[in-house]
């Protein structure tokens, strides 16, 4: 009676006797869930054989219900819908993942609004100098990185290193644990095994340890390194970077008599030669800003009044094809064509070599200018170039009455303005020499990027003792025998020197995804302070050079404008030397035939 009631009432066809009029949903759940362990079909046949199921699939899926009616359908035409399913829906579907404790907010944080970014300030250190940047955070997690607009030394701008270090901080092939001959230890067993090694080296004043660092310009770093050294006053700081700029370093040297960074003013200029100079783009220092303020001198509505630029380079560049005029020649001309042109400036001494047709011809056009628009003209010289065509740069700027106009000098950014090559070889030989017991490695990859010639990795395995500190495992890590995975700059607290020499603050918007440690905490445990977070450690440094009682107030306005304000370094005097700018002597075996 309930059969043909039901049959009645739904309008439903005549089936045969014995079986139901229709297959329900919940008939198949119910049938699924008496089910015991997995259950698989060969076919589908073995669950929509009967015509009933055919007519539950109209009813619930009408749209998809033709894709399983086909009377022509054929196992091969099954498996190939099947294993198109199976590709889209992703092999790790079926894989379980490991348990993982998700803590959702107890109480939300009052700065959080779900769906709104929050910006925060901060730095990123590049090599000698640091790029200010603002970066967007989303329930705290940093989704994306523009420049700060408020900084001085950048006036908003990025760079590809900057846009791309975003994604080095979610890179899954960082270090990710402490090591120790490879195997995972914990923080607690590297501070037990080094304490041994450091009492040993105090009664000896550190003779037999050394640091080897990149360039650094973060005033806390170096100031605890300085503590170290009080601390071990035999222990020695070596510097190594092997993309540098040693020839601009030792060219400020011989000119002026100390080192010295040179910064230009592009808006005060109405002329720039550039010798060999990528001035434009990302690695030269400062040029963030001197991209602003070449664009606004180029504006066409000026008119008469626009910057002329004149480029000699060796390889395309995108600086040189911005260039009103542009000389391109051998990167061993590029001297030749600089002491041709400082010749006729009113440089004594430059001297000058045979230039060809179009070499003259550039050289006159660049002269008439040059001393056409003196006190208002730059010359840059390329970090790349030689030490003679740095000095050519810096007298030429001089004898054109640039400086103090649209050239200045200030200190170094680098905290350890030394010769890398020099301090490399210095550090090799000690470790021949059998001198070193403990080694640091912080940032550095030697054993990679030293020269060949000196056989890094050799003379490290003279050492006893070897910690290297990185984001990822490296060359050298390799060969040491503890490392210490690093936190990325978007994980911790520090601080660093822009390309003007302005303080910025680097303060991490997320705890460090794999318990990475700063070099601040590495250095910590040299100077007896291994429970030493980086927050106390730069907060500390920065109350004793801040000893007024709105400390509190200065703290705060720093963090949130990202810098120190008015901390640029001062222009400073400085005399050039009278030195014969001699040519380049190249080894043998680097001389051209």
């Amino acid at each position: 009676m309930d059969n043909e009631r039901n049959t009645k009432s739904q309008g439903g066809p005549d089936v045969c006797p014995g079986n139901k009029e229709k297959l329900e949903l919940a008939d198949v759940r119910e049938k699924l869930s008496e089910a015991k362990g997995p259950k698989y079909w060969r076919t589908l046949e073995e669950l929509s054989g009967a015509p009933q199921f055919e007519e539950m699939l109209h009813r619930e899926f009408p749209r998809q219900a033709s894709e399983w009616t086909g009377d022509g359908t054929s196992r091969r035409d099954f498996m190939k819908i099947m294993s198109a399913s199976l590709a889209l829906a992703g092999m790790t579907a079926c894989t379980k993942q490991p348990l993982e404790p998700i803590v959702p907010y107890v109480r939300q944080p009052e700065e959080i609004t779900l769906g709104k970014p929050l910006f925060f300030a901060t730095a990123m250190p590049f090599t000698s100098w640091a790029v200010p940047v603002l970066v967007e955070s989303h329930e705290g997690r940093p989704t994306k990185i523009e420049g700060n607009a408020q900084h001085p030394a950048t006036m908003g701008g990025t760079d590809v290193f900057t846009q791309a270090s975003i994604l080095q901080m979610y890179d899954p092939d960082r270090s990710q644990v402490i090591t120790q001959y490879g195997d995972p230890r914990p923080w607690g067993q590297f501070l037990t095994a080094i304490r041994g090694p450091l009492n040993s080296q105090k009664p000896i004043c550190g003779a037999g340890m050394r640091i080897l660092t990149g360039a650094i310009s973060s005033p806390t770093l170096v100031a605890q390194i300085r503590d170290m050294q009080r601390l071990y006053p035999q222990a020695k700081w070596y510097t190594w970077e092997p993309v540098n700029r040693d020839n601009v370093r030792t060219a400020a040297q011989q000119a002026f008599g100390q080192p010295v960074d040179t910064h230009y003013n592009f808006e005060a200029a109405e002329v720039i030669l550039s010798l060999d100079g990528d001035f434009l783009s990302s690695g030269f220092p400062g040029f963030h800003k001197y991209a602003r303020q070449f664009a606004r001198r180029r504006h066409p509505e000026l008119k008469e009044a626009m910057l002329r630029f004149y480029s000699v380079e060796s390889t395309p560049t995108n600086t040189g094809a911005k260039a009103d005029h542009r000389l391109p020649t051998r990167a061993s001309d590029v001297e030749n064509v600089a002491r041709a042109i400082a010749s006729q400036v009113g440089v004594s001494g430059a001297g000058g070599g045979q230039l060809s047709a179009d070499q003259q011809k550039f050289v006159a056009a660049v002269v008439k200018d040059l001393q056409a628009k003196r006190g208002k003209c730059v010359v840059v010289a390329g970090d790349h170039q030689s030490v003679a065509v740095q000095m050519l740069a810096h007298a030429m700027n001089q004898a054109l009455g640039a400086v103090g106009q649209s050239v200045y000098y200030t200190d170094p950014i680098d905290q350890n303005p030394v010769d890398n090559a020099q301090s490399i070889r210095e550090l090799v030989g000690e470790m021949w020499a059998g001198r070193v017991d403990m080694l640091f490695i912080l940032g550095a990859n030697p054993v990679y990027d030293a020269p060949a010639e000196l056989n890094f990795a050799q003379a490290m395995d003279k050492v006893p003792l070897r910690i290297h500190h990185g984001l990822y495992v490296s060359e050298t890590s390799n060969l040491c025998h503890w490392h210490i995975n690093a936190a990325h700059y978007l994980e911790m607290w520090s601080d660093a020197r822009a390309a003007d020499g302005t303080i910025s603050v680097v303060q991490p918007l997320v705890a460090p995804l794999f318990n990475g440690k700063s070099e601040h905490e590495v250095l910590a445990i040299i100077n007896n302070q291994p429970d030493a977070s980086g927050f106390e450690i730069l907060q500390k440094y920065w109350q004793a050079q801040n000893r007024r009682p709105d400390f509190d107030t200065f703290w705060r306005k720093t963090l949130h404008d990202g810098f120190v304000a008015n901390s640029a370094l001062p222009a400073k005097q400085v005399g050039a030397r009278e030195q014969p700018f001699r040519r380049r002597r190249l080894p043998p075996r680097m001389r051209w035939k």
